[in-house]
């Protein structure tokens, strides 16, 4: 979604010692929050953008063909142009079945993104390729060659008459030198200080089936991923360039025959050996060019500036719509900081609102007397639950079953009191096999008969370790509790977290006494917008008595739905069980992604992330006993099926609705605003934003400025209500509230260059500097390092259309007689917790406003726990992913 310009501060890497070079040029490359830090001592401040707006292209699939050998192969790539960091689809047919997918001994596909500036592609030297040696030949489970996942080209008595080699390594070894976008040259090894097991995203195998067809969904990376290529880049002093650098995608097939000519059963392992990018296997190669949206700086230097903040739910098409907005006729630049909606809620309420996005209003009693918040629908999307699961056989499975090995499955029902069950670690592998708390439950879903039953396609699967959980953000969300509200009213569901044992006769199979709920989980209250983690077992071991392995290092939290999203389509697991004594201090080193045809991952995320990266949606069960995936058609009906919230204008989803074509995590994102606390230029600009919310930015498509996949366009009733609160707001900005002053926004002004002046104002109760441009363009985002000292009120708010309700209900409560409004056993119904849980986020944002001030405040509250989660993975997994694994 952005990056650093061109001129980031490389000479500054230059000069750290060589072993350390790599740990900071990722650092630079992947958080924009350091290149802040580094350019706030030298003073000078670069921008993070999004690229300017171009024409939608929804149709820009290219397929190539093969020539000689492989000239009936045909690959197509979904998309190629208007990219970003995302995942696209290659799909191929015309290939020889692979022989043994098991072992990939020959006729597979590899597949790599290497960068290149000749018109006819790239050479090896500039491709992103070898870190999954680390892992071992084969990627891990495979036992596929020596040297095929390598850059390797001595093969001992093996050798390319083609290929002239380089000058030999200290070892006596000759690599193909990796030769950055930068200018940089490595000559020894397969990964180095730009990219790793862990970063890389080359496909070393990659399956065709028995009847010639296959497909892998591949990441696209930007220069912010893959610093050694540059992608989207645009050079210095090439301000409002419509594309970034160009990069390309490469497919070497491989067939039954080595570099020398020999067959691969002549290889003492009865395998092909060599590296794809040997120049014998390389003169087959496919080339694509991929193009990528622009990063740097884009919008007019000198604009206005409005900042505004809010939860993920809105990050990706808030991101899509920047570059649109400041090419547009106002020329005025939307920064956007991503915060929880706690904070979201105490930045409306704190007197200097800006303009903030939020799943629920704050609760009435929240508003300090005389304010009207005005809320206006902007996104309609769902919470789900993506998978990347490949279809992997059990022991004893048919042979058909075995034959689909590998395979990516498309399809996954879950239930309220399934979802339970992932989400409170009572499958072991969600926990651990050794923990006496779930020992006598299934491993995970594919060994749960319920599971089964609603899913009979996974019967004779086996996964081994994993599907016994889901990644999950750690912040608090209203996205969380809307979660928690669906499972909560599922009978079913509660009956299981009552502490009620499965009946296995139901389901058929006496195997299992009957699941119970883990212990540390019965009873908990619901609704609740975080994800505990409660059960204590750590596992010991007798060479590191001191450290032992416990659930945030087994199951750890993703930072956020992005980052979720994202592990999951690279078959992350973020688990750290890899005991590294080498380390100072010694720790659980990050495991490796898992290898291809073994992945199988779940990760919760909303339904834009989920299509970015290529993830499959499941289904899930409404009230009416429908399982309903959430695209266009059941995000609709879910919308139509809310009830109102309590506050003017707003609604929420309704869990126990029986629509039976209603997706029951649809979650309608709102803008909003106090405007009587906005100046007259302010209310102006906030309107403008709300008006093309409320039109062009609701036209689907992939360049900027459009409607991002997994968002469903807003039907025209929600429109309509959105440009109302825009007229309102555009209309009641810079006049006197009843009862008070016209107050100014802390959303700060400045130039492109990041000089806002946000921040905490005058005798505020808070805020968040949300001024400079491009803070959404910061690719991925980060949870919740925002934060707002809430300012409490006494009073309701004013009856006007489009406003927060009169009548104090708190946030999240349904539409509801006066005498209910009290009723103490009715969970929907309590002061939220974020009323009070926004204060502690008054430190964080005190540090934060500080630092954004200088720099351009959206920035940092999206980069910073991407920039501790990048120092973690940084530290955790080194360079080789080898090392003890329990």
């Amino acid at each position: 979604m952005g990056r650093l310009s061109s001129d980031a501060p490389w000479g500054l890497v230059a000069q750290f010692p060589a072993p350390l070079r790599g740990v900071v040029r990722r650092f630079v490359a992947t958080s924009t929050a350091v290149a802040v830090a580094l350019l706030s001592v030298i003073g000078a401040a670069v921008l993070v953008s999004p690229g300017p707006a171009s024409a939608a292209d929804s149709s820009s699939a290219v397929t190539v063909s093969g020539e000689g050998p492989y000239g009936g192969l045909k690959v197509t790539v979904s998309q190629t142009r208007n990219l970003v960091n995302q995942v696209v689809r290659v799909s191929w047919k015309g290939g020889a079945p692979t022989v043994s997918d098991t072992t990939y001994a020959a006729d597979y596909l590899q597949i790599m993104q290497c960068w290149g500036d000749a018109s006819g592609g790239p050479d090896p030297a500039q491709c992103q390729f070898g870190g999954s040696s680390a892992l071992g030949a084969g990627a891990g489970s495979q036992a596929a060659g020596a040297y095929t996942n390598t850059r390797q080209l001595s093969y001992g008595g093996l050798k390319d008459p083609a290929q002239e080699l380089p000058p030999a390594s200290g070892t006596g070894i000759s690599y193909v030198p990796f030769r950055s976008v930068t200018g940089d040259v490595i000559t020894k090894g397969n990964w180095n200080e730009f990219y790793d097991v862990n970063t890389s995203n080359e496909v070393p195998y990659a399956r065709t089936g028995p009847d010639g067809t296959g497909e892998v969904y591949f990441e696209a990376q930007t220069g912010i991923e893959a610093p050694g290529l540059g992608c989207g880049e645009v050079p210095a002093g090439a301000s409002g360039a419509t594309a970034g650098r160009k990069c390309w995608l490469v497919v070497v097939p491989r067939g039954r025959s080595e570099v020398d000519g020999t067959p691969y059963t002549a290889r003492s392992s009865g395998l092909l050996e060599s590296s794809p990018l040997s120049a014998s296997n390389w003169k087959h190669r496919l080339v694509v060019p991929l193009g990528f949206e622009p990063m740097g700086r884009f919008c007019p230097i000198g604009a206005d500036e409005r900042g505004t903040l809010g939860n993920e739910i809105v990050a990706e098409v808030v991101t899509r719509w920047q570059p649109a907005l400041c090419q547009s006729a106002s020329r005025t630049i939307y920064g956007y900081a991503q915060v929880t909606d706690d904070t979201a809620r105490a930045k409306l309420v704190s007197g200097s609102p800006g303009l903030v996005f939020l799943g629920r209003p704050a609760a009435g009693d929240q508003v300090p007397a005389g304010q009207r918040p005005v809320y206006a629908p902007v996104a309609l999307s769902g919470l789900t639950l993506g998978f990347f699961i490949e279809s992997q056989a059990g022991f004893n499975a048919p042979a058909a079953v075995k034959a689909r090995d590998g395979a990516r499955l498309t399809s996954l029902n879950l239930t309220p009191r399934l979802v339970a069950k992932l989400l409170t670690e009572s499958y072991q592998d969600g926990n651990s096999r050794l923990a006496p708390s779930t020992q006598a439950n299934p491993f995970n879903l594919a060994t749960d008969p319920e599971f089964v039953r609603h899913n009979p396609g996974y019967k004779d699967l086996s996964f081994g370790g994993s599907l016994g959980d889901a990644l999950v953000p750690e912040a608090l969300a209203d996205a969380t509790w809307e979660l928690w509200n669906w499972v909560r009213q599922d009978p079913a569901a509660r009956e299981f977290l009552g502490g009620t044992a499965d009946d296995t006769g139901r389901y058929g199979d006496p195997a299992f006494s009957g699941m119970k709920v883990n212990p540390h989980y019965e009873d908990m209250e619901l609704p609740r917008e975080e994800f505990p983690k409660s059960d204590p077992f750590c596992q010991q071991f007798q060479d590191h008595p001191d450290h032992p392995l416990c659930i945030q290092d087994k199951h750890p939290y993703a930072t956020d739905l992005h980052s979720a999203a994202r592990a999951a389509a690279r078959g992350d697991t973020l688990a750290r069980t890899n005991w590294d004594n080498t380390a100072t201090p010694p720790g659980y080193r990050k495991n490796p992604p898992q290898p291809a045809g073994r992945r199988a991952v779940l990760a919760l995320t909303d339904t834009a992330t989920a299509a970015r990266y290529g993830l499959v949606t499941a289904r899930l069960q409404n009230a009416a006993g429908r399982f309903v995936a959430p695209d266009t058609r059941g995000l609709l009906a879910g919308q139509a099926a809310m009830r109102a919230s309590g506050a003017d204008g707003v609604e929420i989803a309704d869990p126990a609705t029986r629509n039976r074509d209603a997706y029951p995590l649809t979650l309608l994102s709102y803008a909003a605003t106090v405007p009587e606390k906005l100046t007259r230029e302010e209310g102006r600009d906030y309107a403008a934003l709300l008006n093309y919310a409320a039109g062009d930015g609701q036209r689907p498509g992939v360049a900027a400025g459009t409607l991002p996949e997994g968002y469903a366009p807003l039907p025209a009733e929600a429109r309509g209500r959105t440009r109302a609160a825009a007229q309102a707001i555009a209309s009641r900005a810079g006049a006197a509230a009843p009862g008070g002053t016209t107050g100014g926004s802390a959303s700060g002004g400045g130039s492109a260059g990041g000089s806002g002046t946000g921040g905490f104002g005058s005798g505020d109760a808070g805020g968040v500097a949300a001024a400079g441009s491009g803070g959404a363009a910061l690719d991925g985002g980060a949870g919740s390092a925002g934060g707002s000292a809430g300012a409490s009120g006494a009073g309701g708010t004013g009856a006007s259309p489009s406003t927060a309700a009169s009548g104090g209900t708190p946030s999240g409560s349904p539409s509801t007689a006066p005498a209910a409004a009290s009723a103490p056993d009715n969970p929907l119904l309590r002061t939220p917790k974020w009323a009070l849980g926004a204060v502690r986020y008054a430190l964080l944002i005190a540090l934060v406003t500080g630092l954004a001030a200088a720099v351009g405040g959206p920035l940092l509250p999206r980069a910073v726990p991407r920039l501790a989660a990048a120092v973690a993975d940084r530290r955790a997994g080194g360079k080789s992913a080898t090392g003890e694994g329990r």
